[in-house]
């Protein structure tokens, strides 16, 4: 058991996208926890744990939001509160994949301080593996890639729960992700200071 420190670096992160694309299970999964058996929407959840990145150790904290559309004023804290945002469509729900670029990308955006890093993940991608789905309903990785760029997504990813490796791959990005912002936006701060001073 890893003991929190006061000192422990802190990571804020808000998990969008429709409901059952598996956010949730993603967020249990990044903090090492499991999945309930009994499947419950989520108004608003916040997890929060420590994580090991390149030898470092952060304390990452999750918002889980709705996926409802009609939850807007409820997520628009977790915008703000949030300095990275993970947007997830589920590669075997087409609908999820539209509703990215229709509506969980305006919705940031309109909440949006300032240009923050959004991370596309594709999740469930064990799902395609299944007889059941249609190659025509499934989301390819080419697909979701073009959208990455579309967005101005910094990263693109695809991912399942079930393989721990790719988990960590999220971690990871995340993390890294975030502290590129904090760097770029501290250069800013001290180029705009400088050149008010000069």
């Amino acid at each position: 058991m890893v003991i929190m420190t006061a000192d422990m670096k802190i990571v804020q992160c808000c998990i969008v996208g429709d409901g059952m694309v598996g956010k949730t299970c993603l967020a249990l999964n990044i903090m090492h926890q499991n999945y309930p058996k009994d499947y419950t929407a989520t108004v608003l959840e916040h997890f929060s744990g420590s994580i090991k990145v390149s030898g470092d150790e952060y304390r990452l904290n999750i918002y889980d939001s709705a996926g409802q559309h009609d939850y807007e004023s409820l997520r628009a804290c977790t915008y703000k509160d949030s300095e990275i945002y993970v947007v997830c469509y589920s590669v075997v729900d087409r609908e999820s994949l539209e509703s990215v670029k229709q509506f969980w990308i305006p919705e940031i955006k309109k909440h949006m301080d300032r240009k923050k890093p959004i991370i596309l993940i594709g999740t469930q991608t064990d799902l395609r593996q299944i007889p059941d789905y249609d190659i025509c309903i499934t989301v390819s990785t080419e697909e979701g890639s073009t959208l990455a760029k579309e967005i101005g997504a910094v990263l693109f990813m695809e991912c399942t729960c079930k393989n721990q490796n790719s988990v960590k791959r999220v971690i990871e990005s995340v993390v890294s992700s975030a502290l590129k912002y904090r760097k770029k936006k501290k250069s800013t701060l001290v180029n705009k200071i400088f050149r008010r001073l000069t």
